[in-house]
């Protein structure tokens, strides 16, 4: 006696795309996210470091990967290089100014505060990660309904 069953392949697929798109959905908003938190995070001064941020998701085949990332360029004049103010604010110890003190500081999704100051990113990304992987997991289980 033989079974027959039709249409696995294509429920496989069905399957695999499903779950491809929506983690790369979530992956993207996630970042998004991030990107908000981080700013929300980082000493503010001008303000060119807070609206500095930009994110993606690159794609490489069955892998994907989130990124944020912040550029605050100091370009003086005399400076014979370009200084990335993002960076230096981000992995330096320092005394926050006025502006940063009054600064409420960023907010997970997770429901975790982030006081402002220097790690503005490396924080949040620390603290959110299990709540970002939580959402790609309950928007998967949901598309699969």
């Amino acid at each position: 006696m033989g079974i027959k069953i039709r249409g696995l392949k294509s429920g496989r697929k069905y399957i695999h795309n499903t779950v491809r798109r929506t983690s790369i959905k979530q992956m993207k908003a996630n970042m998004l996210d991030l990107e908000r938190v981080a700013s929300e995070t980082a000493p503010l001064d001008e303000g060119d470091l807070e609206m500095g941020g930009f994110h993606d998701v690159d794609i490489e085949g069955a892998k994907f990967k989130g990124w944020v990332g912040f550029e605050a360029w100091n370009d003086k004049p005399n400076r014979s290089y370009d200084f990335n103010y993002a960076i230096w604010i981000h992995e330096q110890t320092y005394n926050l100014g006025e502006r940063s003190r009054q600064k409420a500081g960023g907010s997970g999704l997770s429901g975790k505060r982030y006081s402002v100051g220097n790690k503005y990113l490396t924080r949040p990304l620390e603290g959110e990660a299990p709540t970002y992987r939580e959402l790609i997991e309950q928007e998967i289980k949901k598309a699969l309904r």
